[in-house]
């Protein structure tokens, strides 16, 4: 009886012959033994156990004892089903640019299923402020569209501006909106100075 294992060697998929199939698992182990007194070499496949934290503790497993938590396998295309499968969410803050005047920073819940999850698009879904802005900013494109096709739209947009009292009626409407207005961008102290127009000269 050989001793088990009697040979053992790593070896790389590279190495192989290239009429034999590449397994699955591109390092694997050979190792040379004996079954029924009879030597024959042995191959398993590398197989990799990692454990941590990766959720920082917001994972539905984290909140499982260890031996009831789940193993789960990454085969390189369904990182995005393990992720969905984690229940996620990652909980930080950022500065405030939209209403600095309210708030310096804005609290995010970003809950993370996919890699899609860290897009601008998706970021911007999990922001109220920027979500509402988006808003905003797809309503202003269908009314530059309807500006651009409609003739009879352009012709009513025309005779609510010449009448003082539709667009005094219609500011009172929109006051609940006020929320949604774009605040000026606040220039920082070198560049106001810098773009301030220069003092007119006065006659002597």
């Amino acid at each position: 009886m050989w001793p088990l294992p009697h040979l053992m060697s790593v070896c790389l998929g590279a190495c192989m012959a290239i009429n034999d199939e590449i397994p699955k698992s591109r390092i694997t182990l050979t190792y040379r033994t004996s079954v029924n007194g009879e030597r024959v070499n042995k191959a398993l496949p590398l197989r990799l156990l990692v454990m941590g934290d990766f959720s920082s503790g917001t994972s539905a497993d984290r909140k499982k004892d260890l031996d009831q938590r789940q193993i789960r396998n990454l085969d390189g295309k369904n990182l995005d089903q393990v992720m969905r499968d984690m229940s996620m969410t990652l909980q930080f803050k950022v500065p405030n640019r939209i209403d600095p005047g309210n708030a310096e920073e804005l609290e995010v819940a970003l809950p993370v299923d996919s890699m899609k999850s860290f897009t601008p698009a998706e970021l911007a879904k999990n922001l109220p402020k920027v979500r509402a802005l988006l808003l905003l900013r797809k309503l202003l494109l269908e009314m530059q569209g309807n500006l651009d096709n409609r003739k009879e739209f352009r012709r009513m947009v025309r005779e609510l501006a010449q009448s003082p009292e539709a667009v005094a009626a219609l500011r009172k409407d929109l006051q609940d909106f006020n929320g949604l207005a774009i605040p000026k961008p606040q220039l920082p102290a070198g560049e106001a100075s810098s773009n301030a127009s220069p003092p007119e000269a006065k006659p002597q």
